[in-house]
């Protein structure tokens, strides 16, 4: 279901709350809010990007596919920013699989009408390539994240980003989807779970993860998770939970 947005003064989505008036009354006329489904396929990888997202509630993975069938996330999207990213560097072609991970709702808009208004909209522009600089840098930490620190770690800083960016302490997640998201065994999550759980951080039921002690999980995840948030104040203006620009 869709229909024709009329902004309000606070989207739900930081990025589009970032931008100049300006900037923002152009684009208003273009954006759609749409429902986006659990498991929906926004993009193929070497296909070419029809829409550009700006979640609201909605956490979308872009997954990178390897010929045996495996994957692994490589960046994620909620209500800080958008998808695909190889749209703010002016490219309409997909290198890998973009698809809703949660789903909710997101604003959308023509992917070459969003390349065409930054040519000509310096702030736009200069807010795509901020976020996009930001990605990358989260992209390269959670390299060094998946090499070397242990599953626990890294599952509780995806926990804590996940929430992060559906402003929610209850994700709708299996193992067997977490582990493909982290690029480990299922039993590999399983254990993890099972660790935080024991610890009185979280609680896992039917496929829900739910946050318990939210200090004690970010005192338990890896230094990225406060790497990659700081990087996001730094180059953005503000914070993941909404505080700041």
């Amino acid at each position: 279901m869709t229909h024709a947005a009329s902004l309000p003064a606070t989207t739900g989505n930081l990025f589009l709350d970032s931008l100049s008036l300006a900037t923002r009354e152009t684009l208003t006329p273009t954006l759609v809010r749409s429902s986006l489904r659990q498991g929906q396929i926004l993009a193929q990888a070497g296909t070419l990007i029809e829409e550009i997202h700006f979640p609201i509630r909605s956490l979308i993975s872009t997954v990178a596919r390897l010929k045996d069938g495996g994957g692994i996330e490589v960046g994620l999207a909620g209500h800080e920013g958008m998808s695909a990213l190889s749209i703010a560097y002016g490219s309409r072609m997909s290198p890998h699989v973009t698809v809703v991970q949660i789903e909710d709702s997101a604003y959308c808009m023509s992917a070459q009408l969003f390349i065409d208004r930054m040519r000509v909209d310096r702030d736009l522009r200069e807010r795509a390539f901020a976020y996009a600089e930001y990605s990358f840098n989260a992209a390269t930490q959670f390299v060094a994240c998946n090499s070397l620190h242990p599953i626990e770690e890294r599952f509780a800083r995806w926990i804590l980003m996940a929430t992060d960016r559906v402003v929610s302490d209850e994700l709708g997640l299996t193992h067997e989807y977490s582990a493909q998201m982290l690029g480990v065994r299922r039993a590999s999550v399983t254990v993890a779970a099972g660790l935080l759980g024991k610890a009185g951080l979280i609680a896992f039921r039917r496929g829900h993860i739910l946050v318990l002690d939210r200090p004690a999980l970010e005192a338990a995840a890896c230094e990225c998770y406060a790497v990659v948030n700081a990087e996001l104040r730094r180059l953005m203006g503000y914070d993941i939970r909404g505080r700041g620009r």
